[in-house]
C-alpha cells in the first residue's frame, strides 16, 4: 500500500470530463496492491468521506478559454485558490471549492491533496477524450507514478 489515494473525477460519457476515470482506468494495473483508486462521478459531498485524513492525487477537467486543451494545471488544493473553472456547480450540488470549504468546517480535509486539472475541449454527452486530453492524461499518470515511486521507494 502507498499511503496515497487516487481519485479521478467525472463523467465517463461526456467526452473530455472523462479524463479522471480515464486516469485511475490506467492506473489501477499499475500501482502498488492496496492503493485505493476511487471514481467519482462529481458527487462532491462523497469526496469528504472519499479524501479524509489521506494523501489524494486528485484527476480532473476544467473548461477555460484561456488555456489551450490538454493544458495541465497542478495545484496544492489545500494551498492554493482552486480556479473558478474548476468550481463550476454541478447538478449534484457542490464544487470542488465548495467541497474543500466544507471539509474544511467538518475536519474532514485530506493530509494532502495534489489537483491535476486538465483542460478539456468537448464536453459534449457520448463523445471520446480528444487527442490533445488523452496525451495530457498520459503524462499526469506518469507524474503520479513517479510521485508515488518517490514517496514509496518504488511502485
Amino acid at each position: 500500500m502507498s499511503g496515497w489515494t487516487i481519485i479521478g473525477v467525472g463523467n465517463r460519457f461526456r467526452g473530455d470530463d472523462s479524463v479522471g476515470p480515464y486516469v485511475i482506468d490506467r492506473l489501477r494495473s499499475r500501482l502498488p496492491s492496496g492503493t485505493p483508486c476511487i471514481e467519482n462521478n462529481g458527487d462532491m459531498t462523497s469526496l469528504l468521506d472519499e479524501w479524509r485524513q489521506r494523501r489524494v492525487c486528485l484527476i480532473d477537467a476544467l473548461q477555460a478559454e484561456d488555456q489551450a486543451p490538454g493544458a495541465i494545471l497542478r495545484l496544492n488544493g489545500l494551498a492554493e485558490e482552486i480556479p473558478p473553472t474548476l468550481c463550476r456547480t454541478s447538478s449534484h450540488g457542490l464544487n470542488l471549492g465548495e467541497a474543500l470549504a466544507l471539509a474544511g468546517a467538518l475536519d474532514a480535509l485530506p493530509e494532502r491533496l495534489d489537483l491535476y486539472a486538465i483542460c478539456g475541449e468537448d464536453f459534449s454527452p457520448n463523445a471520446s477524450l480528444s487527442a490533445a486530453v488523452e496525451d495530457a492524461a498520459r503524462q499526469v499518470e506518469r507524474e503520479i507514478l513517479e510521485k508515488l515511486s518517490l514517496h514509496t521507494g518504488g511502485v
